[in-house]
């Protein structure tokens, strides 16, 4: 499975790739900008993106997420410490996991969002992981 990684502060960006990889995950990015997570989403089409909403120190990550859902049908977590601009923005993702994270939490929000992506809803979330009720999920076959 191949885990598109947005975020723009290096030493958490490379946090995130290596516990993803470390859990088997292959990693894209981390992109650090909008311009450069739509470049890598193009040519190598992750199958689920992880995004900071703060970018730059603007909320790019919201608009990029609603790209992203759009153009790509790429199914977006927010991994922000701005929970309330994520909940105002649930169109654009699956949900949100809320900074400080562990990388336990992180892990395991991979299959959750594969899973509520293809229409089925896990028993269990990890912790700090919020899940929006308004994303249009396949119907599980």
């Amino acid at each position: 499975m191949l885990v598109l990684v947005v975020e723009d502060e290096p030493m958490i960006a490379a946090s995130i790739e290596w516990e993803l990889v470390d859990a088997g995950y292959e990693v894209l990015g981390p992109a650090g900008s909008v311009a450069e997570a739509e470049a890598l989403t193009a040519r190598a089409r992750p199958d689920l993106a992880l995004v900071d909403i703060n970018l730059a120190g603007h909320d790019e990550g919201i608009g990029l997420a609603r790209a992203l859902k759009s153009r790509f049908g790429l199914p977006v977590i927010f991994v922000t410490g701005q929970h309330a601009q994520a909940r105002q923005a649930c169109d654009a993702a699956l949900g949100v996991l809320t900074k400080p994270f562990s990388f336990r939490s992180l892990v395991a929000t991979v299959p959750c969002a594969m899973a509520l992506a293809a229409g089925r809803r896990p028993a269990r979330l990890p912790r700090g992981l919020e899940v929006f009720e308004v994303w249009p999920v396949a119907k599980a076959s």
